[in-house]
């Protein structure tokens, strides 16, 4: 009755209110198409975490100022990293503090450089039943990997790349010691918050409402 409707919206309704004031928050001009896919966040901000075959070791992919990619063995500022959705199943990956996206050659040597290439620096992102991203060169289609030279020529041609399948992981940096610049807001208010799970593993839908509106979890798993 009337008290109910003063007392504002059920609270089922808070998460997809949350959400949609966090895809407010963070909104840009040049969002592109894919903000109408129904995946909630138009970018998502996350450390991309690789571990070798046995897990022995883990580490994050970095993108330097210089340029350079590798891997940190802990998060850290140059390894926070935007994921852009640009196509479906598409997405382009920069480094928030070198401000360069994520590219790849033909021979799959992967570097950062500051201006976009769609057919350079563009990944087809699949999501795995087992919650790791693969993300794979739409131009060359080799499957973006920390592996070495040596790795890479030794799987060439085969399913599996070694250090190739990512864990998407949100922002565990001090914010203090991170310049998220425009994203700050965003990175304090809803990092913390609408977060519960230290892990984000269903990376195309980050707020989960795909799977509250509809069984299937993810665009990824529909065939």
């Amino acid at each position: 009755g009337a008290r109910s409707a003063a007392m504002g919206p059920p609270p089922a309704a808070l998460p997809l209110l949350l959400a949609a004031a966090a895809a407010a928050a963070v909104s840009l001009p040049d969002a592109g198409p894919h903000v109408n896919y129904g995946w909630g966040e138009p970018i998502r901000l996350r450390h991309l975490s690789t571990a070798s075959q046995h897990r022995l070791f883990s580490c994050f992919l970095r993108i330097g100022g210089d340029g350079r990619v590798d891997a940190a063995g802990s998060q850290s500022p140059q390894s926070l990293l935007e994921i852009r959705a640009v196509a479906v199943r598409t997405v382009a990956i920069k480094g928030v503090r070198s401000s360069r996206y994520l590219c790849m050659d033909e021979a799959g040597r992967l570097h950062g450089q500051l201006r976009y290439s769609t057919e350079d620096c563009s990944f087809e992102e699949e999501i795995r039943p087992d919650g790791y991203n693969v993300y794979k060169s739409k131009k060359y289609g080799i499957s973006v990997s920390l592996s070495s030279a040596k790795q890479r020529q030794q799987f060439k041609g085969k399913d599996f790349l070694p250090l190739s399948h990512f864990l998407p992981m949100i922002n565990t940096v001090p914010v203090e010691s991170t310049d998220f610049g425009e994203y700050s807001d965003y990175s304090q208010d809803f990092e913390t918050e609408v977060y519960s799970s230290p892990l984000e593993t269903d990376s195309m839908d980050p707020f989960g409402i795909t799977s509250k509106l509809s069984p299937v979890k993810s665009p990824s798993f529909q065939k």
